[in-house]
């Protein structure tokens, strides 16, 4: 790689992802997922590592992408706030402003008092305010991102601000919001395509595996944990999510995280499970991908009731390809009429 090549655009998140992780197992120094952004070059970040920055620190407002003007588009990744996952989405967008990301708060809280998407909203209108950030606001989530952009959107709103465009990219609902047939059909359905990948697991490998358990040599696991992970991904949905273990149970979690991504995730999750959304009035746009998430059902059967003035849009591929390859191209330029109109 060139001294000089912008690191966002020359690198994918995965191998970003796993140069950091295998940083802080050499050195146990871990970088912020978005510090490419801020030094978007080999020579640039040696300068910043010479100069002793502490790179494991993001600002709450980060430039994905400069323009022209003042009124900017904020954007709000999903997962633990990595914006490289959308980098592609971001350089296909059409639009003479900036592009800032707004990363998510590290709280720090106590599980039995988690951050909630509250806290997020009000920490990101502090930021908007010291940024010097006006209206009329643009404002675009995916994933999970999206609800906090609608509840920003609901919180200026609030206070007589203009809201421009609100876009809102095949975001999920915890499954405790989704109605129980909802959930039941997902479960059964989920369980089948389980159930075909082991038949067809036993014909390409028919020699059964023995499985060892290394239970005796650590300490017994709490009896109400042990049911709920054995019983998972049906738990989930009644798990409270102040229990340490409740991240644990998500089907999005992969674990073995470094350290700072760790406690994102574990915050995003608890964020997700204690959120409950409510009616909202202003016009937004809602992107559905159209082959959907494996671990989330469809999002119109549960957002719909809430969203009154949503214009539903379809785009092709499901919730990861739909923001990547000729997806991504095809999903900016949609983008692009309504942030321009």
């Amino acid at each position: 790689m060139d001294r000089d090549a912008d690191i966002p655009d020359a690198v994918s998140v995965n191998r970003v992802l796993n140069f950091i992780k295998h940083l802080w197992s050499e050195t146990g120094e871990e970088l912020d997922v978005n510090v490419f952004y801020r030094h978007r070059t080999l020579d640039a970040l040696g300068l910043a590592i010479s100069n002793h920055e502490d790179l494991s620190v993001s600002p709450k407002i980060i430039e994905l992408r400069g323009g022209e003007g003042s009124a900017p588009l904020l954007l709000f990744a999903g997962g633990a706030s990595c914006f490289l996952e959308m980098q592609q989405l971001i350089k296909e967008i059409r639009f003479p402003g900036p592009i800032l990301g707004v990363a998510l708060t590290a709280f720090n809280r106590d599980r039995h008092q988690p951050a909630r998407v509250e806290d997020e909203v009000q920490s990101t209108l502090k930021a908007l305010q010291a940024a010097g950030i006006e209206g009329p606001y643009r404002l675009l989530g995916y994933s999970f991102g999206g609800v906090f952009a609608l509840e920003l959107a609901r919180a200026l709103r609030a206070q007589g601000q203009k809201i421009a465009f609100l876009g809102m990219l095949d975001t999920p609902l915890g499954e405790q919001e989704w109605p129980l047939m909802t959930w039941g059909s997902f479960m059964w359905q989920r369980w089948r395509r389980a159930h075909t990948r082991k038949k067809n697991l036993r014909k390409t490998d028919p020699q059964p595996r023995r499985q060892t358990s290394a239970q005796g040599s650590r300490p017994m696991i709490e009896r109400r944990e042990f049911l709920a992970k054995k019983l998972k991904p049906l738990s989930f949905r009644y798990a409270d999510p102040h229990t340490a273990y409740y991240p644990e149970l998500a089907p999005q979690w992969m674990g073995d995280y470094p350290p700072l991504y760790d406690a994102a995730a574990r915050q995003l999750l608890r964020m997700k499970g204690v959120y409950r959304p409510s009616r909202y009035d202003g016009e937004l746009t809602f992107y559905r991908s159209m082959q959907g998430s494996p671990v989330d059902c469809d999002p119109k059967t549960i957002w719909a009731r809430f969203l009154a003035h949503a214009d539903w849009v379809d785009v092709a591929g499901n919730h990861q390809s739909m923001i990547v390859g000729r997806n991504a191209g095809t999903l900016a330029r949609e983008l692009s009429a309504r942030l321009t109109r």
